[in-house]
């Protein structure tokens, strides 16, 4: 099976999230030895090559081609878009170095360009490249040209300031019971010990199965009584949440350039024994007709309805695919789906949403983006909320995320535990980017977290849909609010940092407030909280239908706090009924100015450094070609004496280690012949060698 060719332009098509999710890819069959044939024979071989969707062989061949003939350019960018689609990010830049900017073949040179730096994880050269494409650009869409490019420019500085936290999550990949040279992804976790997911192994997109025994995966294979799909391919796949209904996609009409292509929702079941039915595609309203649908991911509301999630590159979206959700209207009818809803600008951008998963326990969305500012193509982001209100996206951050891309994460509930995919090199064990693996996450490592269960006080029944505040004790007794959140079930939870002091408040309609206070050790790695058990406000009843002023008991131990009031219970605490706006921090006597590296003081050194990396008449800070050296240092120019000319420098040092160390990335930043200058008290001394 074959995937499509991409969407060729400004965006990350719809497609081609399928190119890179769903179909088999790098290595498929037709790489061949290429030694002694004619330019001729190679250029043939190329086109046929790319009809049959072998795109990498079609690659090799236009590289063997304008080996033989450099001059011929055309060539060398065939090889450059096509190493792109096999996700080989190094050969890519490669093919693209030497070519020239040229408006009418190849407009958007610069921003491929530099996307196949970032992903091959060459921030400085490719910060440099979209930086000089931005300047020169001029073509009629150059305001949303731009705004792309100032996306992937803010994903880089992301990349770059954001440290990894060491320990906060453990990745693994597992050995060949799982993961082999071919594409595996859309993981789904069945109990705590098995796992079903999707292998392009032998050629074609199968449903697999493996179990993890004595501490490894077994050999994967197709699970038993499983449907066989008999034209097309399987996509990805997820359980509802009792286990019973299976969603999955199917991609049929898939050859090489076929616009037939399409991938459907299906719905099956599996009974208790394991047995399967044969699966039901949904109806036109998630099943559009003329659009791909596909990731679908299940979940229930605070009502019981089962919800589901999915990507769709339908009419009237943002831009490739986008991520709605459908309601099961009614509950005998297990197809009986709304018109899908769109999860907004917050969501979903003019890239690729795909890959959604949803976290009852912490009541958070997780999916892929390119159209967020990202390490690199796909990175994974959260959101806290529910349909149609959510945060703003959060990036997971590194080790999620990579300059490669990263998707398809898959949550194991209540264990701490996931499943991401990712084409990443992986230490000694993945060596490149053209496959996609499947990873292991244990977000447990290093990380404070915060769960308990709410009940209530009379029946003992779990008691859903509270509101739970988390506020920040300061040590200087401030009190910051920090999240926010409603809990459709019982189980509320949210991530703490070591060594702090928090208290949660617990607020339901129809229920006293209160609260508790938590300490997290400095080692973290630990789980906190208590349950809670609310008791009903009655005081309506027995005060005539007037309410209580606040700080007055109405009866019971989990009140309001008043000056005489005693809780009845040790371990609950009571608080005030709503969360206390932050207090304003005591005014700080001012310090010392402190001199990090790349900034200069306000007081000048004995003895400093920067680092000269040109000179020229006039200095624009925001010109494209500082876009890399500006993450290095602050910009500075002085004139030269006697001279119409001004020198550019960057940095403010005053320990020779950073200077060696900024200068290597100021020369990987595109400026080679750059040195660094000494400064005495803050008087030029000159050039010197360090």
């Amino acid at each position: 099976m074959k995937f499509p060719f991409p969407f060729s332009g400004v965006f990350k098509g719809g497609l081609l999230a399928f190119t890179l999710l769903l179909l088999t890819a790098c290595g498929a069959p037709g790489a061949t030895a290429q030694a002694g044939l004619s330019y001729g024979k190679l250029i043939k071989r190329a086109e046929l090559e790319t009809r049959n969707g072998n795109y990498l062989a079609a690659a090799d061949s236009y590289r063997s081609a304008y080996l033989l003939k450099p001059g011929n350019k055309e060539t060398r960018y065939l090889a450059a878009k096509l190493y792109t689609r096999v996700r080989n990010y190094k050969k890519a830049g490669e093919a693209y170095e030497l070519l020239e900017p040229d408006e009418q073949r190849w407009p958007l040179l610069g921003l491929e360009y530099g996307r196949a730096l970032k992903q091959d994880g060459r921030y400085e050269q490719a910060q440099r490249q979209l930086g000089l494409f931005r300047q020169s650009y001029n073509g009629a869409d150059r305001a949303i040209v731009t705004e792309i490019v100032n996306n992937e420019l803010a994903g880089i500085r992301l990349a770059r300031t954001s440290p990894e936290v060491p320990g906060s999550v453990d990745i693994e990949r597992p050995g060949r019971g799982i993961n082999t040279s071919a594409d595996e992804f859309g993981p789904v976790a069945i109990a705590g010990d098995q796992l079903f997911f999707t292998s392009t192994a032998g050629g074609q997109s199968r449903l697999y199965q493996s179990r993890m025994q004595a501490r490894e995966w077994t050999k994967a294979t197709v699970p038993p009584g499983f449907p066989v799909i008999a034209e097309g391919g399987f996509g990805t796949g997820s359980f509802s949440p009792d286990g019973k209904a299976f969603f999955f996609t199917i991609c049929s009409g898939l050859t090489g350039e076929d616009v037939t292509n399409r991938c459907e929702i299906f719905r099956g079941e599996r009974s208790v024994s394991g047995a399967w039915n044969q699966p039901v595609a949904l109806g036109p309203a998630v099943n559009l007709a003329g659009s791909n649908n596909a990731y679908p991911i299940a979940t229930t509301d605070a009502g019981g309805r089962t919800l589901l999630y999915f990507a769709s590159d339908r009419p009237g979206g943002r831009g490739g695919m986008d991520l709605y959700v459908s309601f099961q209207q009614n509950p005998n009818d297990p197809l009986s789906f709304s018109t899908p809803g769109n999860l907004g600008a917050v969501v979903n951008t003019v890239g690729d949403e795909v890959t959604p998963a949803y976290d009852q326990e912490n009541n958070s969305l997780y999916f892929s983006s390119n159209g967020h500012p990202s390490f690199g193509g796909l990175d994974v982001f959260r959101v806290a909320g529910d349909y149609p209100e959510f945060s703003v996206p959060e990036n997971l951050g590194e080790p999620v995320n990579s300059a490669a891309d990263d998707y398809g994460l898959s949550l194991v509930a209540g264990s701490g535990r996931g499943y991401l995919v990712s084409n990443r090199t992986f230490e000694n064990d993945k060596r490149n980017t053209t496959e996609s693996d499947i990873y292991t996450l244990n977000f447990r490592g290093g990380r404070a977290r915060l769960k308990a269960v709410i009940y209530d006080n009379t029946t003992s029944a779990e008691l859903g849909g509270a509101v739970v505040s988390l506020l920040e004790l300061l040590p200087d007794g401030v009190v910051e609010p920090l999240e926010e959140r409603k809990f459709p079930t019982g189980v509320y939870a949210f991530d703490l940092r070591p060594g702090a002091r928090y208290r949660v408040v617990i607020r339901r309609v129809g229920y006293l407030t209160t609260s508790y206070q938590v300490e997290t050790d400095k080692a973290g790695s630990s789980l906190y909280g208590q349950p809670v058990f609310l008791r009903r406000d009655d005081r309506k009843t027995k005060d005539n239908g007037r309410a209580r002023p606040q700080g007055q008991s109405g009866g019971g131990g989990q009140t309001l706090p008043g000056p005489r009031t005693t809780p009845r219970r040790p371990d609950i605490v009571t608080a005030p009924a709503t969360v206390p706006p932050p207090r304003t921090r005591p005014q700080l006597r001012a310090a010392p100015p402190v001199t990090r590296p790349g900034a200069a003081s306000a007081t000048p050194a004995a003895t400093a450094y920067r680092i000269q990396i040109i000179a020229e008449r006039r200095f624009n800070p925001d010109a494209g070609k500082f876009e890399a050296v500006k993450s290095v240092g602050e910009l500075r120019s002085e004139p030269i004496p006697g001279k119409n000319l001004l020198r550019i420098t960057v940095g403010y040092y005053t320990n020779k280690a950073d200077v060696r160390a900024a200068l290597r990335r100021v020369h990987a930043s595109g400026f080679s012949s750059a040195y660094p200058v000494r400064y005495d008290k803050g008087v030029r001394y000159g050039r010197v060698r360090i």
